[in-house]
């Protein structure tokens, strides 16, 4: 039987040169910045679909738009309404002078449309402006969809997280996407 896993996937990008640009939206589309309270509903529902996970506005308020690590909250708007996020997140005693990605997710009814690709090319973008020198995230294995995405961005796995071995959870994840 396998062991519970104890840490997420680590992923790295050494370097903020030759960025993706942000693609264009399909229409009605419009990547912005999180906007506050008029937001906060639709980006928990966002979460909580995204990530299978309940968000309740006090989460979303306490981990992400509100958390003081949390340096800026982009979302992708359909009709006004978040349905994709992402956000800029510095944590300078785990990842001294990097920028880390996090909360990537977009609502299924709107998935597979280019709005997480538009998000990663704005956090990145974010990064330089801060004056980061790379970037890393942190995410699960049947996330497969953004590993793929992730990796075409130019991060690259780590394969040793905390004193763990993640090389046969990766060979799996790069099995599942071929």
């Amino acid at each position: 039987m396998d062991s519970p896993r104890k840490t997420s996937l680590l992923l790295h990008r050494p370097h903020l040169h030759d960025l993706p640009a942000i693609p264009p939206l399909p229409g009605g589309y419009v990547l912005r910045s999180f906007t506050g309270a008029d937001d906060l509903a639709d980006l928990s529902t966002t979460l909580s679909e995204a990530f299978n996970d309940p968000w309740p506005p006090e989460r979303v308020r306490t981990e992400l738009t509100e958390a003081p690590d949390v340096k800026a909250v982009y979302v992708v708007a359909w009709q006004g309404k978040p349905v994709a996020t992402a956000s800029s997140r510095y944590l300078p005693e785990r990842f001294p002078h990097s920028g880390y990605v996090h909360w990537v997710g977009t609502h299924s009814l709107h998935a597979r449309k280019g709005l997480s690709a538009a998000l990663m090319a704005q956090v990145l973008q974010d990064f330089v402006e801060r004056g980061y020198k790379d970037a890393v995230l942190e995410t699960e294995d049947f996330r497969l969809p953004a590993l793929r995405l992730y990796l075409k961005t130019g991060f690259l796995p780590v394969y040793e997280v905390r004193g763990e071995d993640h090389r046969k959870r990766w060979s799996a994840i790069f099995k599942a996407l071929l």
